[in-house]
């Protein structure tokens, strides 16, 4: 471990770590744009300018790695006015409709523009680019409000892997692009919607986002997500009870700020209206077990042929405790009549590893069969 000096604050860190990392981790906040811990240094926005004793001049911190006796002021007039001119020309570029766009409380450069005093900038407004993309279903470009901090660009790149998308052209007319500018649909995007979290500003935003509220105005909720057993930690934002938008929690022991497409954008059969919420018996069998009055004959024509069943023309609903025992005692029943082996099971990646060993236990112990499978293997 070395020792350096952070806003006369003595910190011992790894050798090599850079400054701007050991400061946050310290609880010392230096304004950035371009930075990510689970990425390169870009070094880009220039906003983590910090002073060094002995330096000239001030130095990005994202890229200065630290060394013992390292003294750093991280705050002073001199960085102040700095930052401030970085901001003041991000801004000059930049759409000031905050009032009416949805990332108003969720985006760092209204964040820093705020706490430095910006509210308007002191060169000539130019909007470079106005190109507004919503080439797919899930998320929105709108290249008005593009800082080109390089994050989407990064992350797809060095996690994703998948290199959909990079910088285009060059000076005023530079932009972030798919090959060739084509479709996303067209580009080796997977819409995993992780360049979609690490935008600081409105250039990236989900489809299900718009029009439904400023930041302020949703409700959170912490989750896990439950398409396979990796157990990634999400986020939802509720408006009004209902699914906004999914991100991934920041302090999530698994996934951290990563999702995959299912996690980020599969949760729209919450709201379904053909959603199932409680379990369902046919009524024939229903009104053999004195569940129904009514008698009940299954018709020539499955369900599952009728475009558009109505549930109630076939099924009713019963307690989780009836189905239950119902499950149980037929199933018992098939094995005490036709044998262990007339039986097999099934079991979900949408459980846990700790589910589904007992799910296998079950069928091998409790049945006395090993006619087990997953799901993942068709």
């Amino acid at each position: 471990m070395i020792t350096l000096t952070i806003d006369e604050k003595k910190i011992e860190a790894p050798p090599g770590t850079h400054v701007l990392q050991v400061a946050l981790a310290n609880g010392i906040e230096i304004p950035h744009l371009c930075y990510h811990p689970e990425l390169s240094v870009s070094g880009g926005c220039r906003l983590c300018i910090v002073e060094v004793e002995g330096y000239p001049e001030p130095v990005p911190s994202c890229g200065l790695a630290c060394t013992d006796g390292l003294v750093i002021t991280t705050h002073g007039e001199r960085l102040h006015e700095l930052r401030k001119n970085v901001l003041d020309l991000l801004i000059s570029d930049h759409p000031l409709d905050c009032l009416i766009c949805e990332k108003a409380g969720d985006c760092l450069l209204q964040q820093y523009a705020y706490e430095y005093g910006i509210k308007e900038t002191t060169y000539t407004p130019t909007i470079s680019s106005t190109l507004y993309q919503d080439d797919n279903p899930f998320f929105i470009r709108d290249h008005q409000y593009c800082i080109l901090c390089g994050l989407c660009v990064r992350i797809c790149d060095e996690i994703v892997g998948v290199h959909a998308i990079d910088f285009a052209k060059r000076g005023f007319e530079s932009n972030i692009a798919t090959p060739y500018d084509g479709p996303m649909i067209e580009s080796t995007c997977v819409f995993c919607g992780n360049c979609v979290q690490v935008c600081p500003t409105a250039a990236l935003m989900p489809v299900s986002r718009k029009n439904k509220g400023r930041e302020w105005e949703l409700d959170r909720k912490t989750t896990i997500c439950g398409y396979c057993g990796v157990g990634c930690q999400l986020e939802y934002a509720l408006k009004e009870g209902e699914i906004v938008y999914a991100q991934a929690s920041p302090d999530g022991p698994v996934n951290g700020e990563l999702l995959c497409t299912k996690g980020r954008y599969g949760w729209d059969f919450a709201h379904s209206p053909e959603r199932l919420t409680r379990p369902l018996i046919r009524r024939d069998l229903a009104y053999e077990l004195g569940l129904s009055s009514e008698a009940w004959e299954q018709p020539d024509t499955s369900p599952l042929a009728v475009k558009q069943p109505k549930i109630e023309d076939d099924f009713i609903a019963v307690d989780w405790e009836t189905a239950l025992d119902l499950v149980a005692s037929r199933l018992a029943a098939t094995v005490s009549e036709h044998g262990p082996d007339s039986v097999m099971g099934l079991s979900s990646a949408r459980c846990t590893n700790e589910e589904n060993y007992l799910f296998q236990k079950f069928i091998r112990v409790g049945i006395g069969t090993n006619n087990v499978d997953h799901c993942a293997r068709l």
